[in-house]
């Protein structure tokens, strides 16, 4: 018998599912991906779906491999993307496919909701970001335009908390999902029922909130005779894949500085408590519930997603490139030839991406950029600067200075965007783990088992298992200029 400790990490998110094992050996983290699978929206009917079925089947797929391989893993953690959910009869029946929060069916509910509640008022009710893919406002779409599906609805489940359902039979609703929906309340440490009355979302179909490192239960027979697996426990953990990804952050700072890159770039740091000001609400930051017990306070970019919409483009065309292809393309472009916000609304749902950076700086009375290269480089360098807009707002809000930027997730791979964001933001960047998401959902598992005792603890260990890549400042006075420029084309 191993004296190692292994759990799993499921971790779906919006391109893939990837079930990976986590071993701790007393001093080391060892990580090994046992399966991968494709994932992504699904367009039908002029709406957007995800696949949850071909998710669970992959989650089950997955399971059974890691499992034949070794019969040793102590518990299985699952972490998802966030907002989107399922939806439940009273028999406990899917009532439809769940939608992606990219849907265009939430466009302009930020603004209806704002006008019957008040922004200020919502926002210090929970203290989160008002952005259309929220929790609220695709509920609120359904209490207004489809009210008929809530009234036979019996249960909210995000789409983690349906996968534990699956597997376990058990009915929770996770704490740090709950508390990016825009319905968790703070001060209520719990759902807020007042706001769901006003906006007509019934309050009676959520469930109790599970904080991360308690255990849900484990896979129930009828389960595990199916998939041919053995009843792991099944461990609740940081379910918002962000969430996990921060918990493995190798900071020694108390206050780390973050950007969890990858679709979207959270950008963000960690506070003792929930920090709901004005000037918070004005930036539109958000107060994200943690797996450590602080707050994440963050705003999101739009981050890769417009890259991988790229790739996407120009696959149709048939031409296939890589992610390190278009970044060497970029490297070779002329810097700085065009810039735009990657925040822009035309940039969020899936769309002939090119055409759209193109019809934005027109629209903004720059050149647009025509070459594969020159469109990759505007966009990777526009990221750098959003990048440095959030990161002053932060300071401003919180009053901290922060002296690096530790970059986690799958986009910590991507060289060139490291290098623009230690340029433009003038101070080291820190990059890796490239796995931190399923890293820190194994990390709340370890925890929970003893194996470690904290998460001071767990990100020492990070540092000393994975060695961070540091990117060093230069040309930061080019990069200040073009900023400035940034800063004008985005008032």
């Amino acid at each position: 018998m191993s004296l190692e400790k292994k759990v799993l990490a499921f971790d779906a998110g919006g391109g893939s599912t990837r079930i990976t094992k986590i071993g701790f050996d007393g001093s080391r983290f060892s990580l090994q991906q046992i399966s991968r699978f494709a994932n992504g929206p699904v367009s039908a009917g002029g709406n957007l779906y995800w696949d949850i079925l071909g998710i669970w089947r992959d989650l089950k797929d997955g399971l059974r491999k890691a499992i034949c391989e070794d019969r040793e893993i102590a518990s299985l953690g699952i972490d998802t993307w966030g907002n989107d959910f399922v939806l439940l009869d009273r028999k406990g029946c899917m009532l439809e496919n769940p939608y992606t929060y990219r849907d265009s069916r939430t466009v302009g509910l930020v603004e209806e909701v704002s006008r019957q509640v008040g922004g200020w008022d919502l926002y210090r009710r929970n203290g989160i970001q008002q952005n259309r893919m929220n929790t609220l406002y695709q509920l609120y779409h359904l209490s207004q335009q489809r009210p008929y599906i809530l009234e036979i609805t019996d249960r909210f489940l995000f789409i983690a908390d349906f996968l534990a359902f699956c597997l376990t039979g058990e009915l929770y609703n996770e704490y740090t999902m709950a508390t990016i929906s825009q319905l968790y309340n703070y001060s209520k440490a719990g759902w807020d029922h007042d706001l769901m009355d006003l906006l007509g979302i019934p309050a009676g179909i959520f469930c109790s909130i599970i904080k991360p490192g308690e255990t849900i239960g484990r896979i129930s027979a009828r389960v595990c005779e199916e998939a041919g697996i053995m009843p792991l426990k099944l461990t609740a953990v940081a379910a918002h894949d962000t969430g996990s990804a921060v918990a493995a952050v190798p900071s020694e700072e108390d206050h780390p500085l973050y950007i969890s890159s990858g679709t979207w770039s959270i950008v963000g740091t960690e506070v003792d408590a929930p920090l709901i000001s004005e000037e918070a609400y004005h930036f539109n930051c958000a107060n994200e519930g943690g797996a450590n017990g602080k707050i994440r306070l963050l705003k999101n970019v739009m981050g890769l997603w417009i890259i991988q919409e790229i790739q996407r483009n120009l696959a149709v065309g048939g031409k296939q490139y890589s992610f390190s292809e278009l970044s060497s393309l970029a490297k070779e472009a002329a810097p700085f030839a065009a810039m735009i916000d990657p925040d822009d609304e035309m940039f969020y749902e899936p769309s002939d991406m090119i055409q759209a950076i193109k019809e934005y700086c027109i629209r903004t009375g720059q050149k647009a950029p025509h070459d594969t290269g020159s469109i990759v480089r505007t966009v990777l360098e526009s990221l750098a600067f959003k990048y440095r807009f959030v990161i002053e707002g932060l300071e401003r809000i919180t009053g901290h200075t922060y002296d690096r930027i530790h970059i986690v997730g799958g986009g910590s791979g991507n060289t060139l965007l490291n290098t623009f964001t230690a340029n433009c933001c003038g101070r080291p960047v820190c990059a890796g783990p490239q796995e931190a998401t399923a890293l820190g959902n194994g990390i709340v598992q370890l925890i929970s088992l003893g194996e470690i005792s904290d998460f001071t603890q767990a990100r020492s260990i990070v540092r000393d298992s994975f060695q961070p890549e540091e990117f060093i400042p230069y040309d930061t006075q080019q990069w200040d200029e073009a900023y400035q420029r940034f800063l004008e084309m985005i008032k």
